[in-house]
């Protein structure tokens, strides 16, 4: 069994003082002389005899009789003085006259070290005995060292707990440190062989793309043992019994034990026995804290608390540190999802244009920063004015992403082509091209001629634009596929002439489709009262009304749709 040496003197467990305190206490009570050595033989402590204590072994002298060197030495008797295995010193008797035994100060004696009253006064009084006094006297010497062996390895144990707690301390203020996780988990593992006083140590994490532990951080192990092959989770019994409520995992010898994958390595590297500390965080397996040993070693409970302690440092460092970077990285996505807003807002009409004999107002709420919905005015040639209002399916960058492209498209197609069904079909094409199958693009285009006073539209499944005449609202009638579905289709155009007081409406479903809290949809009709209560308001005044009484329905309630709307005043 391997054993942990001290290699300690006896004066580091205790000073020479009190020492010297725990020898004359003994001497005063038993009247007898002793000294304490080291392990060496090398005296620590002064005998201080009175001139009653050298008279008493004067004739002590005289009378002594023949004692075995088994238990004697000379006139002393010898006992070791043993703390966890170790010979730290020794204690020395001389036996002397036999004193006067003051039961009040055996009591105290006793008491301060702990010691049974009894026993105590029955070696005292047969030491000095004729029948007894070798063997009170073996008796005695011996309880003199167990008590300085006692008081040493209670202290030697509570240096232990200490530096176990200062381990678990530096641990956890390294771990909760915001620096390189990597070289924290590094030192961990060295900080473990260290205080645990072990051949190696290492952090195994789970890998749940490969299903399999894949080391972390590691101390003293070769790399021919670390590249040994992998290993699988659910394959080894070792670490299912670590994340267990049992929270660890013995091995005594990896070359033998059959739950072992490769003990044929294990003996190569020089690796005996094995403690396996299953790592988990809030109950979810993160991976493994393992230590291991040059020879066969059997652990104590302290020393498997204290890798349980560390290894939950670990656990919520690593947890830590994986979140630390996701935010990080959200930051990042954040501040590019704010940057691109900034570009697709840039992309949108600041105000609308000024045309004689029309007044134009629009209200633009995208649900998130980045937008699936536009809208767009478009200067034309001989007076003429393009509007435009899209949605495209699905929310966020992607969405927002084909938006820009259908933009410059329809930009690009109305520069060239006087047709709206033809600027309208090639755009449908180039998404056809461009786009998955499941997304699309509802489009509603329309094109005022100031002269005429006609408007011309072609709507691509998009909710139908509305007129407002003389208090009463229709749909304007048209319609044809969605953009982006079946590149062979053909779109046609309508038109209306308009009047003196006709108001136009076009927007997206995100109007209709907001839901209050007992999700209930504005709804289609609520859109036509609302709209033809604006008979005689201002565009702005109508795109005012309707913003307001669609909030005035939905409350607080988290919009789930961007909502865009264009109004069209004919003066």
């Amino acid at each position: 069994m391997e054993q942990k040496q001290l290699s300690f003197k006896l004066t580091d467990f205790m000073d020479v003082a009190t020492l010297q305190e725990i020898q004359d206490s003994f001497a005063a009570v038993a009247g007898v002389k002793a000294t304490i050595t080291d392990a060496d033989g090398n005296v620590l402590t002064s005998p201080n005899p009175t001139r009653d204590f050298v008279e008493r072994q004067i004739a002590i002298a005289r009378a002594e009789q023949e004692i075995p060197e088994a238990q004697k030495q000379g006139r002393e008797y010898v006992a070791p003085i043993v703390v966890a295995g170790e010979k730290l010193g020794m204690i020395r008797m001389t036996p002397g006259h036999s004193p006067t035994v003051d039961d009040q100060q055996l009591a105290k004696l006793a008491e301060k070290f702990g010691l049974e009253l009894k026993v105590v006064k029955q070696l005292t009084r047969q030491l000095f005995s004729h029948a007894t006094a070798r063997a009170a006297a073996v008796q005695f010497v011996t309880m003199i060292a167990n008590t300085v062996a006692r008081l040493c390895f209670q202290e030697y144990e509570l240096r232990q707990r200490f530096n176990e707690l200062t381990t678990i301390y530096n641990v956890t203020m390294m771990l909760g440190e915001p620096r390189d996780l990597q070289k924290l988990l590094n030192r961990t593992v060295r900080a473990v062989c260290e205080v645990m006083d072990v051949k190696a140590a290492s952090i195994r994490l789970i890998d749940h793309e490969k299903n399999e532990l894949r080391i972390k951080a590691v101390h003293n192990l070769s790399q021919e043992y670390q590249n040994k092959g992998p290993i699988q989770i659910g394959r080894n019994e070792l670490d299912s019994v670590a994340w267990s409520p049992r929270g660890f995992e013995y091995v005594k010898n990896m070359a033998t034990d059959p739950r072992v994958q490769y003990p044929e390595e294990a003996a190569r590297e020089g690796i005996a026995s094995m403690l396996s500390i299953g790592m988990r965080y809030k109950g979810r397996p993160l991976g493994v804290l393992r230590v291991y040993t040059a020879e066969e070693r059997v652990f104590e409970q302290h020393e498997i608390e204290l890798l349980k302690a560390i290894a939950a440092q670990a656990s919520a460092a690593i947890e830590n540190a994986r979140l630390l970077e996701e935010r990080l990285q959200s930051e990042a996505i954040e501040r590019q999802i704010k940057m691109a807003a900034e570009v697709q807002q840039r992309m949108l009409p600041s105000y609308p244009p000024r045309i004689p004999g029309l007044s134009l107002a629009y209200t633009y709420v995208p649900c998130f920063e980045l937008a699936g919905d536009f809208f767009d005015f478009i200067d034309l040639p001989d007076n003429n004015l393009g509007l435009v209002v899209a949605d495209v399916s699905g929310k966020g960058v992607p969405a927002s992403l084909i938006m820009a492209s259908v933009r410059a498209a329809l930009r690009a197609q109305v520069d060239n082509v006087y047709y709206l069904y033809e600027v309208i079909r090639r755009l449908n094409i180039m998404l056809c091209r461009d786009t998955k199958p499941t997304e699309f693009v509802t489009l509603f285009y329309g094109v005022y001629d100031a002269k005429t006073r006609r408007f011309t539209y072609c709507n691509a499944g998009h909710p139908p634009a509305l007129l407002l005449r003389n208090g009463e609202v229709r749909e304007l009638p048209g319609e044809n596929m969605v953009l982006g579905i079946e590149p062979n289709e053909n779109y046609r155009q309508d038109f209306v002439d308009l009047e003196s007081g006709d108001a136009i409406l076009i927007y997206s479903d995100g109007l209709p489709d907001a839901m209050n809290f007992e999700k209930e949809p504005y709804g289609k009709e609520r859109v036509l009262s609302a709209f033809r209560s604006c008979s005689g308001k201002s565009a702005q005044e109508i795109a005012d009304h309707l913003l307001w009484d669609v909030r005035r329905f939905v409350g607080l309630t988290n919009r789930s749709d961007d909502l865009t709307l264009i109004v069209m005043k004919v003066e």
